[in-house]
């Protein structure tokens, strides 16, 4: 069964919490990713393992402080979003049931939306604005729950096609 881990909720909301509060006691020391930061980040998400190697994977980790992994992260869910919009033209040409194509174009809606959100939250965190972003993050982690409901809620009862892109096992 798969449970509703979002992929935003793992990387992005401990950056935003902790850097309001690095802000707030640190605002001058600038403090680069090293393995202790990523750590201490990555303890506080609820997979470890996919955090830190999502971090490993990419090479603006290394020149990025604080600050820059809650943008960082925030692209990197951009990126996600942006593949998966990408990929429902082809899943849509594959279906034949009218539910599922309904279902699929909701999705395409809601990552659409969420796409927009995602956006915003990058120019709020780049502003520093962390409350905003907060809230911009909450609504994109709605988005990709309310894709994966659409498949759950009435018969037939599915797996969505973009599941493996919004949710974690």
């Amino acid at each position: 069964m798969t449970s509703p881990i979002s992929w935003l909720s793992i990387l992005v909301i401990p950056l935003l919490v902790t850097s309001l509060f690095y802000q707030a006691s640190n605002a001058t020391i600038e403090v680069k990713a090293d393995q202790a930061l990523l750590d201490s980040i990555c303890q506080q998400t609820e997979d470890y393992d996919f955090c830190m190697s999502t971090f490993h994977g990419d090479e603006r980790t290394a020149v990025a402080d604080r600050d820059g992994l809650a943008l960082l992260s925030i692209a990197i869910n951009t990126d996600t979003v942006e593949a998966t919009i990408d990929q429902i033209p082809d899943i849509l040409k594959t279906l034949t049931d009218p539910q599922d194509k309904y279902r699929i174009q909701n999705c395409l809606t809601d990552f659409s939306d969420a796409l927009v959100q995602l956006r915003a939250a990058y120019t709020a965190s780049s502003a520093k604005s962390y409350r905003e972003v907060i809230g911009f993050i909450a609504d994109v982690a709605r988005k990709a729950v309310d894709c994966d409901a659409e498949y759950k809620k009435s018969p037939p009862i599915r797996e969505s096609p973009i599941s493996d892109n919004t949710l974690k096992e």
